[in-house]
This record gives C-alpha cells, structure tokens and sequence, in this order.
C-alpha cells in the first residue's frame, strides 16, 4: 500500500511541478514579449523626437531667425518626426516657443507675455488689431491649413483667412 500511495503522490507532484513550470515559462514568455514591445516603441519614439543644434535647421528656418531675434539666444532646438516629415521646435532664452515645417516656414510663434516682433503677422493683420485693439497687441501667431491665428496679451484669439481678412473671434 505505502509504495502504490507514495508512487500516486510522486506522479501528481511531478505533474504539478511541470504545470507550474509551464505557468512560468507561459508569463515569462509574455513579459518577454511586452518588455520587447515597450523597448521597440521607446525606440521608434526616440528616432521621432530628436534633438539637434542650430545648424540642422532648414535654412529658411535660421534666416527667420536671425532676422527677428538673436541666434545666441536659442536654448534648444527639437526636430519631431510628424507623420512623414519633420517639424522643428525652437526654444529661446525668454520663453518664446517658434515651430517651423520641414522647409523651416513659420507655423507658429508663441512669445507668452512679449510682443511678437513687427514684420512676423501679415500687415493686413497687424493693421486690423492695431485699429480694433489698440491697448493690445499680438504675443502668438498661428498659420493653419485653412486660416491663421492671433492671441492678444488680453488672451483674445482672432481668427483670419489665409489671406489675412478677419474672419470671428475665436472662443
């Protein structure tokens, strides 16, 4: 009788053990492939987001700015692959925010508290703000596919065609 029972138990606890063990390899197997799977889209996340220096920038891009603001006061520049082609981030020592498309046009330029340079918005628009607001002026400006955009230190958001006549107050 011992030596039936004790064989019984040996077989289970064998079974046991390889069900256990197949348990493990079947997790082990998955964390393998999400750990794979999370280190492949840091990568792909890290070839879209780069950053490079001033002289990597399209060159409509660098004459931008040079013409409105100081080369030397670029902090850092960001290159993001968007879709399939690059836009760039530049980032100046008083916290304006530029971001221009891969040919290096403008899209957008955030300048927080500060004016936007003269020259930067269209003059049909810089006319119009001056006319209807003239205790603001502009700190962003935005291009858009179908429009362009204004933010005033009052944070009022003007909305323009892509020929700069005024369009609404964006809300």
């Amino acid at each position: 009788r011992g030596g039936i029972w004790h064989d019984f138990c040996n077989i289970v606890c064998n079974q046991i053990n390889q069900s256990i063990n197949l348990i493990k390899m079947k997790k082990m197997k998955k964390l393998f492939i999400i750990a794979t799977t999370c280190i492949m889209s840091l990568t792909a996340c890290a070839d879209q987001h780069q950053f490079i220096v001033y002289s990597e920038l399209p060159v409509k891009a660098q004459t931008f700015i040079q013409t409105y603001f100081n080369q030397d006061d670029v902090t850092y520049i960001e290159r993001d692959l968007d879709g399939v082609s690059y836009e760039y981030d530049v980032y100046l020592a008083n916290a304006i925010e530029i971001e221009f498309d891969s040919q290096g046009s403008l899209q957008s330029i955030d300048c927080k508290r500060t004016p936007v340079p003269k020259g930067v918005v269209p003059k049909l628009i810089t006319n119009f703000v001056e006319q209807r607001y003239p205790d603001f002026y502009i700190v962003g400006y935005m291009i858009e596919r179908r429009n362009q955009k204004v933010e005033l230190n009052n944070e009022l958001e003007l909305i323009f065609d892509r020929e700069g006549n005024f369009q609404r107050i964006d809300d």
